[in-house]
């Protein structure tokens, strides 16, 4: 279960949208299941006509916004701010006399350096299911609307509260924040961390399918913005499309690109010249030393409307991607080296280069797994996972290269697993989990990987190895409450294990490559010449 909060100022538009047909035509059969006053069926609106959508707002509006207009909260969005307004509340100067009412709703904002609009105060929650969980009834969803509006504050504070069912699977929360005791508004404390845990509570109550807790390490999910600019501009730009044919977002593409190059460099000058190689036009930031503290990235064709490029810093694509976290992996990986082979001395055209790098692999993956089952007093096997993570990146991108496969898809799966809670990276790196960092850059230094002859029975032997310590993993998940981490290690050593058998049964000299028709994300279907761009990077 899961519920999101939005706020802001139109009570009216709100309800027009929850009880019309949607922005697709997705709302079925609109109604109230829910109320402050337990008179649910007193709010529902009345028809008007035939359709299934023809209600009358007018009662429903008047007593959704009434507390507002009485407190003199205005009731649709405020006026866009204009360059003098804009300039005194930057100046911090006192109120003036002339300012208008709606001014109120503006405020300086030290974090962002900028006037922005406040939260407003039409509080509106969705509240979804899983897609595995049974359809709960009416009378179900009003307890959970019931128990979530209580554990957020508002039902006690005497605000106004609707719950509007138009779907099997979620509701829609709505509250006035104003109190009908006081008059005045209400402000709900850290109400996003009370619906989190009331929706687990829930959960477990109603033997609905348990989802994670918050452990500050989640990937942000596209927002309907990016889709639909991916859905627009995603041909034109020559973006590939996922496995259901949805054109992927700059984001998604732009993470996978820059967490395959991650795990295989060996530096921060190897990654952005990697990066450079990509045409994702890296910009890095620096300290007052000349020292790298940061960096963006961006795809061609992904521009503003005034024709900027789009970027995104390595910390908005992933909590393992930011510069300093970058530094601690590369860093843990290079005092691995420790004299054994070198990544440099592999010879990408040479079969038995590529071979001796997967068979060594193997080896290094079966030492990891012996840490993992290992004594009490074993290094943390939260960096081994996360190290594994990277070995899986770098074959895929061997075995599958730009495109997406069932290797690479296994490894975004396998990204859960390997995130350590409220941290990302393991705060000790034992020695297990850097031989394991220094084997992904062996991998990345192969190259393309033919899955011929004997070359695949390498690949194979790491396939089965990389199999038992996922699923080695997924048990110390499971001991240690992380039944989400676990799960998805278990989905990835079942793919393996499939990949696997499929290898085996595949004649002696097919390569194993993926169906042809994709494309790289931000390439053009004809590789075109790179004009190399001039001084040094910066901001």
């Amino acid at each position: 279960m899961i519920a999101k909060v939005v706020r802001g100022y139109r009570p009216a538009g709100l309800l027009r949208y929850l009880l019309g047909p949607g922005l697709h035509e997705e709302h079925r059969n609109p109604r109230v299941v829910a109320s402050w006053d337990d008179a649910s069926w007193a709010h529902q609106p009345a028809k008007i006509g035939p359709g299934e959508f023809d209600f009358d707002l007018r009662a429903l509006t008047t007593t959704m916004q009434e507390l507002a207009a009485l407190a003199g909260l205005p009731l649709s969005n405020p006026p866009a701010l204009t360059d003098e307004w804009r300039e005194h509340l930057l100046s911090g100067a006192p109120p003036r006399a002339d300012a208008p009412e709606w001014l109120t709703q503006y405020q300086y904002d030290p974090r962002k350096r900028a006037v922005v609009l406040r939260q407003g105060y039409v509080w509106h929650c969705p509240v979804r299911l899983h897609p595995d969980d049974p359809v709960l009834s009416d009378a179900q969803w009003e307890h959970i609307a019931k128990r979530l509006m209580k554990a957020v504050g508002i039902h006690d504070e005497g605000c106004r509260w609707i719950a509007v069912r138009h779907a099997d699977d979620h509701i829609h929360l709505m509250a006035t924040l104003v109190s009908e005791r006081t008059g005045k508004r209400v402000y709900p404390f850290r109400d996003f961390v009370a619906l989190r845990e009331e929706c687990r509570e829930l959960e477990r109550e109603l033997g609905l399918v348990r989802t994670a807790g918050a452990d500050k390490t989640a990937l942000q999910a596209p927002t309907r913005k990016e889709k639909g600019k991916a859905a627009r501009l995603g041909e034109r730009v020559g973006w590939f499309q996922d496995r259901d044919g949805s054109a992927l977002t700059p984001k998604v593409v732009l993470r996978r690109a820059v967490g395959r190059h991650a795990a295989v460099c060996r530096d921060g000058e190897e990654f952005l010249d990697a990066l450079e190689s990509d045409g994702l036009s890296p910009v890095v930031r620096r300290d007052g030393e000349g020292r790298i503290v940061g960096y963006a990235v961006s795809l061609p064709g992904d521009v503003t409307s005034a024709g900027a490029s789009v970027l995104y810093s390595g910390s908005k694509l992933g909590a393992d991607l930011s510069w300093p976290k970058l530094e601690t992996r590369w860093r843990s990986a290079s005092e691995a080296e420790d004299g054994k082979l070198d990544p440099e001395a592999i010879d990408p055209g040479s079969l038995e280069g590529r071979r001796a790098a997967l068979q060594d692999a193997a080896r290094v993956v079966e030492l990891a797994l012996a840490a993992v089952r290992g004594s009490e007093d074993a290094e943390d096997a939260g960096g081994i996972a996360h190290a594994t993570g990277e070995v899986l990146v770098a074959f895929a991108q061997g075995r599958d290269g730009r495109v997406a496969g069932e290797l690479t898809d296994l490894s975004e799966v396998f990204d859960r697993a390997a995130r350590v809670p409220h941290r990302v990276l393991p705060s000790v790196l034992g020695p297990a989990a850097a031989e394991l960092r220094r084997t992904a850059r062996r991998i990345g230094a192969v190259g393309v990987l033919s899955g011929r002859g004997r070359e695949r029975d390498a690949a194979v032997a790491l396939v089965v190895a990389l199999a038992a310590l996922i699923t080695e993993i997924a048990a110390w998940q499971e001991m240690r409450g992380r039944v989400h981490q676990a799960a998805a290690a278990r989905v990835v050593a079942r793919g393996l294990r499939l990949e696997r058998d499929a290898a085996v049964r595949r004649p002696a000299g097919t390569p194993a490559r993926p169906a042809p028709g994709r494309r790289v994300a931000w390439v053009a279907a004809e590789p075109q010449e790179r004009v190399p761009k001039p001084g040094p990077r910066s901001r």
